[in-house]
């Protein structure tokens, strides 16, 4: 897919990573490491503009292969890197893909991740023609499965064994939306 993809909300621009995005995103994965590393195994003290670089070079050549979608989140007024958004896993045999998303520890609790949520779902469901999205999360992240209950994910059931965490299998939590259930992509913005 194209790399000019951009879209804006009334609050937030969401388009894929640029070189620029460097020092922003390596900036704002530090400031919210206390809240990114129990979830995230990439996050931690270590990460550096080494790892930042080959994030974005990754994502970009990802998004150019139709592999993965990685959008980078900025507040519209200040042009803040506020976070970021990702299909991944997009599975052609079942027409659906997985949603990930982590917002800066400064802009938690603003509705951010389900603002981009939205912009996500318009990108699996219309211009890609997806069917299903997934959102898999540790049973401890409260805050990542109060926002997909709050986007409207339905919650499906716990998943043994779903996800590895530090060398270890864990047990995940997983939620879904399709099409039907964003009648508000319509609607909203």
């Amino acid at each position: 897919m194209n790399l000019d993809y951009i879209y804006n909300t009334p609050r937030l621009t969401l388009r894929p990573y640029k070189s620029v995005d460097l020092l922003p995103h390596l900036e704002a994965v530090h400031e919210s490491l206390p809240e990114l590393t129990p979830w995230l195994e990439w996050c931690g003290d270590s990460y550096n503009q080494h790892d930042a670089n080959e994030w974005i070079i990754t994502s970009r050549v990802n998004w150019r292969s139709d592999v993965c979608y990685e959008l980078a989140i900025f507040d519209r007024c200040s042009d803040t890197f506020v976070g970021s958004i990702s299909l991944y896993d997009v599975l052609a045999n079942s027409n659906s893909a997985n949603v990930g998303y982590w917002i800066r520890s400064s802009h938690h609790r603003k509705g951010i991740a389900s603002e981009a949520l939205y912009v996500i779902c318009r990108l699996a469901f219309i211009t890609l023609g997806l069917t299903r999205l997934d959102i898999v999360t540790h049973p401890d992240n409260i805050a990542s499965q109060r926002t997909a209950l709050t986007f409207g994910a339905k919650f499906e059931g716990l998943l043994r064994n779903k996800i590895m965490m530090y060398g270890d299998p864990i047990d995940a939590n997983l939620y879904s939306i399709i099409p039907s259930d964003t009648k508000l992509l319509d609607e909203a913005f």
